[in-house]
């Protein structure tokens, strides 16, 4: 499926101008609505504790949800995936990032590293992305 690394490019990659990790809450919702259509803003729950955007495709297989300081930057990104997307997920990781556990993968952008965590719950998986300190 073409999605997952399309996604993959956004949340990850150096191919990308810039990660989402450090842009503005309207930033990334722009970015978002212009280049990743697929992707519908979710707003069916609301958690006040919590400063995020959540997107969702339109199969509803995939929820996609960034979160932001107090400031509105984006802090970190988590993909939420069906099992059914395993196995094209591992493989777009390991072929784009430095391996550097079992799940998890790493990248620099500039002076700054990212790190990529793949994390497997009962019914699904996440994609988890945040910047090294």
């Amino acid at each position: 499926m073409l999605v997952i690394p399309v996604i993959l490019l956004v949340l990850c990659s150096p191919a990308h101008a810039q990660p989402l990790i450090g842009m503005s809450k309207e930033q990334v919702a722009g970015l978002i609505e212009k280049e990743h259509s697929v992707f519908r803003k979710d707003q069916s729950v609301s958690n006040q504790q919590f400063n995020y955007l959540k997107y969702v495709n339109s199969q509803r297989t995939k929820t996609w949800i960034m979160y932001f300081s107090g400031e509105d930057v984006c802090t970190g990104t988590k993909l939420v995936c069906d099992y059914s997307e395993l196995d094209e997920m591992l493989d777009a990781l390991d072929s784009r990032y430095r391996k550097t556990g079992r799940r998890e993968w790493e990248y620099e952008q500039g002076t700054d590293t990212f790190r990529v965590t793949l994390t497997r719950e009962e019914w699904y998986f996440t994609v988890r992305e945040k910047k090294t300190e």
